[in-house]
């Protein structure tokens, strides 16, 4: 059933009265491969779709714009919206009909994207030189980008094992 935003205010407000634990459901289906969302909310069983004031379908551009809406009319007790996003095939990757070429070219730019990462880590390790001892010897702000550099390397190493692992699985 469609709702506008005032009579899913209402529909919550009177589920509500009944239990006043009761929490929406947030849902959103994506309309198409620009990312562009219709909204659903389930109140105490039921489920809603977000409407516009004039009783249009609402289309929303993205889910920031489906989380200020909802904020709007069905607040949660607890300021968190968490939104379940269906996508169905729309993002799926087409198949390739030669898997053999397509597992070679794979293998080709994983490997491109392995060189630049490694890259990465040595733009790293450069800064890293330079921050020697900040952890004993650094105020708060040299301690906290010291962190963030060694986070940021073990993220990118993290990446090239995956790279390496994905090379290994595309190769026969």
């Amino acid at each position: 059933m469609r709702k506008t935003p005032r009579a899913l205010t209402k529909i919550l407000r009177d589920a509500r009265v009944g239990n006043p634990a009761e929490q929406p459901v947030f849902r959103a289906e994506a309309e198409d491969k620009k990312m562009r969302f219709f909204g659903f909310v389930e109140i105490d069983g039921t489920e809603y779709e977000c409407a516009t004031p004039a009783g249009r379908i609402a289309r929303f551009p993205d889910i920031d714009a489906m989380v200020k809406y909802l904020a709007g009319c069905v607040e949660t007790a607890t300021g968190d919206y968490a939104v379940t996003i269906g996508t169905d095939i729309l993002l799926v990757k087409a198949q390739p009909t030669d898997l053999v070429a397509w597992a070679a070219d794979e293998v080709v730019r994983l490997g491109v994207k392995k060189t630049a990462q490694q890259a990465v880590v040595t733009g790293i390790d450069a800064q890293l030189a330079l921050m020697v001892d900040w952890e004993n010897t650094g105020n708060a702000l040299q301690r906290a980008k010291k962190l963030e550099v060694q986070a940021q390397k073990a993220a990118v190493l993290e990446d090239i094992a995956a790279i390496d692992a994905e090379v290994v699985r595309l190769t026969p």
